[in-house]
């Protein structure tokens, strides 16, 4: 039992955190939205500071206008029936675009989650990898809905997990098998970043498969925001795929899967779970997604990006950390433990922000921290401030 996960004990240990927390008032927090960050609760405004609209598109009028002129054009919320038989034509349009705008295959799904449990299971089968079913190691901080899928995978092929970017041990993976695929983020979502030069070196060699869920490193950086991996690789090669999210940096709505033109299209759809059922990206989203892709092949986007870009480098002058330096808008502060995690972010709520307090099994054990997102539409009055608040309760 439990080869593959343990539901059970991930529960067992992390609720008590769960519920402190959210005794403390820094989980379960019904907020309203005034824009740009800015929030309210009971009539005291905070700055959400774990936002993962790092450019600050949640609040871009042009995507909001977007979604609702969808919705008047077609008529309807939502087809209510699955894609393989009847799809609206702004689904074929959105997906066309996006497929255009980064040069690759995409498909979109209802969230990057849906994205993982559709792929996932098709490359242990070896639908996508021609017809050999391949190792697969998954990387120990890979995102849960990733590592969820390990007991499915297992039902088709052998699934091992790595230690964290343990490439020594993903070489031997390749020397002694035939096929190998990986699994990893390509940003984390507590930091840090894929080792992806020389995953592209192991492909080279070794014929290695890569699945990247890219869901925080679309949109903050690249041409047209394609990201931190198709940034370092250059495009997208044969052995990757990556599964993206469209509602954070980029904007929009839902997820999507990328790919290349040895995958087919009609393999995904017909086989991949979520993707031939019902529920996709409603007409509000999809509408939401094409403004953002107007946005994305205009020079506004490197626009924000620079500006996502200086307020990192703010940040990182002002709280010194771990991850200074490495570009990317999340940081995660360590904390003496769970209780000083907590205080820690009730005091910045009583200060003004809103900071996300993590621990198992969000983090490993015995590394509690407060889950900070850096974000373009940041005033840089405001983040002085807030880093004078962080450096106060440390």
């Amino acid at each position: 039992m439990n080869s593959y996960s343990n539901i059970r004990k991930i529960s067992a240990i992390g609720d008590p955190f769960w519920e402190r927390t959210q005794a403390a008032g820094m989980s379960g927090v019904v907020a309203k939205n005034r824009g740009d960050g800015l929030m309210e609760v009971a009539g005291k405004a905070f700055i959400n500071m774990c936002s993962y609209s790092y450019l600050g598109l949640d609040s871009n009028p042009k995507i909001l206008e977007g979604s609702i002129a969808a919705l008047r054009e077609a008529g309807t919320l939502n087809s209510s029936t699955s894609r393989v038989r009847i799809k609206l034509s702004l689904l074929d349009e959105v997906e066309s675009s996006l497929s255009e705008l980064y040069s690759l295959n995409a498909l979109t799904t209802s969230s990057c989650a849906s994205a993982a449990s559709a792929v996932l299971p098709l490359l242990a089968a070896g639908v996508l990898t021609e017809n050999t079913p391949p190792l697969m190691v998954f990387d120990r901080s890979a995102h849960f809905c990733l590592s969820l899928m390990k007991p499915i995978c297992a039902d088709e092929t052998q699934v091992l997990t790595s230690a964290h970017n343990d490439l020594e041990f993903l070489e031997d993976c390749c020397r002694k098998n035939a096929r190998v695929v990986y699994v990893a983020d390509g940003v984390y979502s507590t930091g840090g970043v894929a080792r992806i030069k020389e995953l592209m070196m192991l492909q080279e060699k070794y014929g290695l498969f890569v699945l990247y869920d890219e869901a925080h490193g679309l949109s903050i950086k690249g041409k047209n925001g394609c990201g931190v991996v198709l940034e370092e690789m250059g495009g997208l090669n044969a052995n990757t795929m990556l599964i993206v999210s469209l509602n954070k940096g980029f904007g929009g709505s839902g997820g999507a899967i990328f790919f290349d033109d040895s995958i087919k299209r009609s393999s995904l759809l017909r086989f991949g779970g979520p993707l031939s059922w019902s529920q996709r990206i409603n007409t509000a989203g999809l509408g939401a997604i094409l403004a953002s892709i107007q946005i994305h092949a205009s020079n506004e986007i490197s626009v924000l990006q620079a500006r996502l870009a200086d307020n990192i480098s703010r940040f990182d002058e002002l709280v010194p950390s771990a991850a200074e330096g490495d570009g990317l808008p999340i940081r995660l502060i360590p904390m003496l433990d769970e209780v000083h995690a907590i205080s820690a972010a009730q005091e910045l709520m009583r200060q003004g922000f809103y900071t996300s307090p993590l621990f198992y099994p969000v983090v490993p054990k015995n590394t509690p921290g407060l889950r900070i997102m850096l974000r373009a539409n940041l005033q840089d009055a405001d983040l002085v401030k807030f880093c004078t608040a962080v450096r106060s309760v440390l």
